[in-house]
């Protein structure tokens, strides 16, 4: 067999992304120079390495014969950790891999990242080279560091016969999973290797998990041939998520139609309370949350944060999504976590046009947050919506102010404001006159002087919060891992 064949730049690109990602399994964990440029490139000559591993890595089989009749041993190592045999089984050499086997090479060597040969061979494709090792006895149940076996790696690349080969050998079988926790079967279903996962369907490997990693993929021909060998559409991972919500993630509408005509049900929740419609809401994905509307997602569900969907559109400023939603009926003035509205948020984090489209479908600007804040504290200079109606009361006490003044002009009061958008966790107000604190400013007219609500002179706390300095972000289960609050 030609070596040429094992360059990367022989492989189809399907095939060159699931072996660069095998690559960064297999060296996550090492920290060496030469480990982080494997994980970009192809088999490469051994370096600072004895003349036989020189002439095996360049296929002179009567070079390397001669080495061994010297006294060449069939156990020295390159800078990697390979012997003689990886080199003659990663490159596909059949005569070298027979004669160093004659010679007592041993079939389950194991180089730095623990790779044997018959990984190698797996790696590379090569059957006939793989059917030798396991002749002699080769481990096929033998891991990697990343916990991998030569059938992961079979799986991952579409490596049939290989596979099916190796299903035959004495090994752990389908259900053999690796660090991660991914069997065969997720590793096909990522690369949409179908005849490798027709495979192990017959074999009787798990599909369940399998059908998340196909969604996450956008492996469509997989979903479908998932759920034809009975992969049940709603089963969750590791995280609580189904294929639904992992689709809605990624706005791949063609995938959740398949998983909706499947049974897929548009409100299962992940572990965070999430549904499908949280997900695509929060990364903007429209067509994603027009097709779960239609199926009859709830637009009000809470999560475990208390917030819709119609949040997650505001926080992250999807205009058009938080129209649609508004247009089926979500409530424009739900308060989530630290009451927070989807006005507060959308002017949090600087979306004016969203901001905008709140106000004008009904958003109260007056409603106040856990902290005592109100849309006016949260809003920048020259940043104010034209349907935010201007302050009602004067903050000093002195009447009212028709407008907000600009930078660098006095108001009609006795103070100059300061405005700057903070996080909505404060207790300080973004906009107060200079020389006043939230501990002393008071309440708007018809509300309770802050000052005067506890006896103290201080702004009265939540249950159990002493000072701001306090204050600690949600409870694990809210965030925890996918930093539900963060991203999705």
């Amino acid at each position: 067999m030609d070596s040429r064949s094992s360059q990367p730049g022989e492989q189809d690109v399907t095939e060159a992304g699931a072996a660069q990602e095998l690559r960064w399994v297999e060296l996550g964990s090492e920290g060496s120079e030469e480990a982080l440029g494997a994980r970009t490139e192809g088999p490469r000559a051994p370096q600072a390495g004895g003349r036989l591993l020189q002439a095996v890595w360049w296929g002179h089989l009567g070079l390397a014969t001669k080495l061994l009749r010297q006294g060449a041993s069939v156990e020295e190592r390159d800078h990697t950790g390979r012997t003689p045999l990886h080199l003659a089984v990663l490159r596909g050499h059949v005569p070298l891999v027979r004669l160093l086997l004659r010679r007592g090479a041993a079939v389950a060597a194991a180089d730095r990242a623990g790779r044997t040969p018959l990984h190698e061979a797996a790696w590379h494709g090569h059957s006939r080279v793989a059917e030798l090792l396991l002749r002699r006895g080769a481990p096929a149940a033998a891991r990697s560091g990343a916990g991998l076996t030569p059938l992961h790696w079979a799986a991952a690349l579409g490596r049939t016969l290989l596979a099916g080969r190796l299903l035959d050998a004495s090994g752990p079988g389908p259900a053999a999973a690796d660090a991660r926790g991914w069997t065969a079967a997720h590793w096909a279903a990522a690369g949409g290797r179908l005849p490798v996962l027709e495979l192990l369907a017959a074999e009787g490997a798990g599909l369940d998990g399998a059908l998340t990693v196909a969604a996450a993929a956008g492996r469509t021909a997989a979903l479908r041939l998932l759920l034809a060998r009975g992969a049940r559409v709603d089963a969750r991972d590791g995280v609580g998520t189904a294929a639904l919500g992992v689709a809605a993630s990624l706005g791949r509408r063609q995938d959740m139609e398949v998983l909706l005509d499947h049974g897929a049900d548009p409100n299962l929740k992940d572990r965070h309370s999430r549904s499908a419609l949280h997900r695509a809401a929060a990364g903007g994905h429209l067509p994603a949350v027009q097709l779960l509307a239609a199926w009859g997602a709830g637009v009000d569900a809470r999560d475990s944060l208390g917030l819709t969907p119609l949040h997650h559109a505001a926080r992250g400023g999807h205009t058009e999504v938080a129209s649609h939603l508004l247009d089926r009926g979500a409530q424009v003035n739900a308060a989530g976590w630290l009451h927070n509205t989807p006005l507060h948020l959308a002017l949090e984090h600087g979306h004016g046009p969203t901001a905008e489209l709140l106000l004008s479908r009904g958003a109260s600007p007056t409603l106040r947050t856990r902290w005592g804040e109100v849309v006016q504290d949260l809003l920048s200079e020259g940043a104010c919506p034209r349907h935010c109606p201007p302050f009602a009361e004067s903050r000093s006490g002195r009447g009212t102010e028709p407008q907000r003044p600009r930078a660098g002009q006095k108001s009609s009061g006795s103070h100059s404001l300061r405005c700057a958008p903070v996080p909505l966790f404060w207790t300080e107000p973004a906009c107060l006159p200079k020389g006043r604190t939230a501990e002393r400013f008071p309440e708007e007219k018809g509300g309770s002087d802050l000052s005067s609500t506890n006896g103290s002179g201080t702004a009265p706390q939540p249950p159990g919060i002493t000072s701001p300095l306090q204050l600690q972000p949600p409870p694990h289960s809210a965030l925890a891992e996918t930093e539900s609050w963060q991203q999705i």
